[in-house]
């Protein structure tokens, strides 16, 4: 609606053109026209002029001239605020990955009674995750690491040159068994990866959803 608005506006003849120095156009619009560019009330519109959230002047005859390109970053800045406000009441998301498949159905079946308000999403294999992780990240990604040890070495590696590639790292838990990952004396990991005791259980998954809903209402 916004393009359609903006595009509209451009187009309008009854637009005021002011050449600056620099010999670019600056576009200018009437408190009327961006009242309705911007779904405002014209008595809104003024008062975000007097407050410099929008730049403008006035004509000899006293009628404000508002720039188009300050509405536009009004506009983008909004939609931003909006974007915020939307992530905050979202409900958080987790990627649990495990090759047991009947945890999975239990795990599964577990989650739907228990009705915590995060969405949980269930992989069979680490690279399933990861690739859709290009078009839906999670906030949180879960692995049980039930495979060789050699297998675990390699899918924390993996998890760890994904993070060291993004420009946000993933919150990831790896749950393992094997006492080597286990040592205090195993490699230094990111702080955005963990590695957990296991073995991975209907009690573990839910004292962990419990601790995601407790720390998002923090």
């Amino acid at each position: 609606m916004g393009d359609e608005h903006t595009f509209s506006a451009v187009m309008d003849p009854s637009i005021t053109l002011k050449h600056s120095n620099d010999n670019k156009i600056t576009q200018f619009l009437s408190t009327a026209e961006a009242a309705r560019m911007l779904g405002l009330s014209t008595t809104l519109v003024q008062t975000l002029v007097d407050q410099g959230e929008l730049k403008g002047w006035k004509t000899r005859g006293g009628h404000r001239r508002i720039s188009l390109e300050s509405i536009l970053e009004y506009q983008s800045a909004s939609r931003s605020t909006m974007g915020s406000n939307v992530k905050s009441v979202a409900k958080p998301r987790v990627t649990v990955v495990l090759e047991n498949p009947q945890l999975m159905a239990q795990l599964i079946a577990s989650n739907a009674a228990w009705k915590f308000p995060v969405e949980v999403t269930f992989f069979d294999s680490v690279t399933e995750a990861l690739l859709e992780l290009s078009s839906k990240r999670p906030d949180m990604l879960v692995v049980e690491m039930s495979m060789p040890r050699v297998q675990q070495v390699k899918t924390l590696q993996a998890l760890e040159n994904f993070n060291n590639r993004g420009r946000s790292p993933l919150s990831v838990v790896l749950v393992t068994e094997e006492p080597a990952l286990l040592s205090p004396n195993a490699t230094v990991l990111p702080s955005s990866i963990q590695v957990v005791s296991g073995p991975m259980s209907s009690i573990w998954m839910h004292a962990y959803l419990t601790g995601v809903v407790a720390s998002c209402q923090i």
